[in-house]
């Protein structure tokens, strides 16, 4: 992540076809809600929606407003910094990061997390997979 000095005015997104059991783009980003909240969950849908098609150059003042967040920047930094803490985005350099376009597994440490009823869905949904 870019420190604060050295944060661009644009960045570059581009797909990371790891493969996951989750789709970031679709209602499989529900799993991961709890875990990186509303905000970063909305921006990594966002990312990969527009990436999985092509790599996407984004002004940082549209990617604020695009998510919702009208023009706060350090809220933006923030869920970005959220979302690579998940390894669900990779800076590649100051500008250029990379969003997963399938989501990994949830861990047992982020299971503990959820409610224990949403927790038994999750691990019947993976042992169904």
């Amino acid at each position: 992540m870019p420190d604060a000095a050295h944060r661009p005015d644009h960045l570059i997104v581009i797909a990371d076809h790891t493969h996951g059991p989750h789709t970031t783009d679709s209602e499989d980003i529900f799993w991961w809600l709890p875990i990186i909240g509303p905000g970063a969950s909305f921006l990594a849908s966002v990312l990969a929606r527009h990436a999985r098609h092509a790599d996407t150059t984004w002004s940082i003042d549209d990617l604020a407003r695009t998510v919702g967040l009208g023009g706060s920047h350090s809220n933006l930094w923030q869920r970005l910094d959220r979302l690579e803490r998940f390894e669900l985005l990779t800076f590649v350099s100051t500008d250029v990061a990379t969003i997963r376009i399938e989501l990994p597994a949830l861990r047992d440490n982020h299971l503990m997390r959820l409610p224990l009823s949403l927790a038994a869905a999750y691990r019947d949904l993976i042992k169904a997979a």
